[in-house]
């Protein structure tokens, strides 16, 4: 009996190791298994990380090259006579409602005090009601400061809700608050104002008759300076080959359609709210010089409109041409 219970009893201690022997046996191959996957995600991280890593060093020796290629490449000069021409500058989406650093108060000084040609008269179209602009208390006193600086105000978007088109505005709401906003501009300047850009440049036939009705002249302009992303990533690398390229366009034009026009008042288009463009305003003004003389644009010994009359005039000159001018 003592013997069939040994017997019995190793069978079990047998058994039990064989058990025991499974599991951890089992425990090492799950445990391998999450080594295993903890790993092979580390190693993917890393490889995606060195990929990164050799990226940004191509994308390092590859954009100063683009800028090097983008400052020192000059396009020959076509044919012809050099076009004699003048830069109207203006901004649109103002003023800024920023405290601290502001964009706009920012903009008015370098106008002033710049080593390009101090006393620059710009026109400023405004968003009359934007509730993050000249609706704030902020806002408000930086557009007191544009007429205040000498500057022209204009008329952009008018709408409470921001920035919207003036065709997707319902007719009586458009008249009611242009008229607001010119109303609004003639109190805070003495001056009542007589040009509009539309928001995104849009317009239809409605939109121009009640413009034409408030005594609103529509200027664009030719030389975009495709700074309106105001958010984010907002630098603009490529600034100056993209003046050049408008430059040369305007110059081709000219010397293909000679126009009595001299000199020929080149409208030039900003974004005061946006900072990047005010902290490198001063440097555009000189990019616009030099690149104009690149192209074979001849300019006055003031390339820029320096007196209110003068940039009012210049103005005029340039209305789209199924406008009819309208004055006060």
């Amino acid at each position: 009996m003592n013997t069939k219970q040994a017997q019995s009893n190793k069978g079990t201690e047998a058994q039990s190791l064989r058990n025991r022997w499974k599991f951890l046996n089992s425990r090492n191959i799950l445990l391998s298994n999450f080594n295993l996957c903890a790993f092979v995600p580390l190693f993917l991280s890393v490889s995606s990380l060195l990929r990164l890593c050799a990226f940004r060093l191509s994308l390092c020796a590859f954009v100063p090259l683009c800028l090097f290629s983008s400052c020192c490449s000059i396009p020959p000069i076509p044919p012809g006579p050099n076009p004699v021409v003048r830069f109207l500058i203006t901004f649109d989406d103002g003023p800024s409602g920023k405290q601290g650093y502001n964009s706009t108060l920012s903009i008015l000084d370098q106008l002033a005090t710049n080593d390009v040609q101090p006393g620059i008269v710009a026109i400023f179209f405004l968003q009359t009601h934007h509730p993050h602009g000249a609706d704030t208390p902020t806002g408000w006193q930086t557009l007191l400061e544009i007429p205040k600086h000498g500057q022209i105000t204009g008329i952009h978007s008018v709408s409470p809700k921001g920035h919207v088109d003036h065709t997707k505005m319902s007719t009586n709401d458009l008249i009611t608050l242009l008229t607001d906003g010119k109303q609004m501009l003639k109190n805070i300047s003495g001056i009542e104002p007589i040009f509009v850009r539309p928001p995104y440049g849009v317009s239809t036939p409605t939109t121009r008759a009640i413009y034409q009705d408030l005594k609103l002249n529509v200027l664009m302009a030719d030389v975009p300076a495709h700074d309106g992303v105001i958010y984010g990533v907002n630098g603009s690398p490529t600034r100056r080959r993209h003046m050049r390229k408008l430059l040369t366009s305007i110059r081709t034009k000219l010397v293909e359609h000679p126009l009595d026009l001299k000199p020929y008042p080149v409208i030039v288009a900003f974004h005061d709210v946006n900072p990047y463009t005010a902290r490198h305003m001063t440097e555009y003004l000189h990019i616009l010089k030099e690149e104009a003389t690149r192209v074979g644009l001849d300019l006055p010994d003031k390339p820029f409109y320096g007196t209110r009359d003068e940039s009012t005039s210049a103005a005029m000159s340039r209305l789209l041409p199924a406008e009819k001018p309208a004055t006060p």
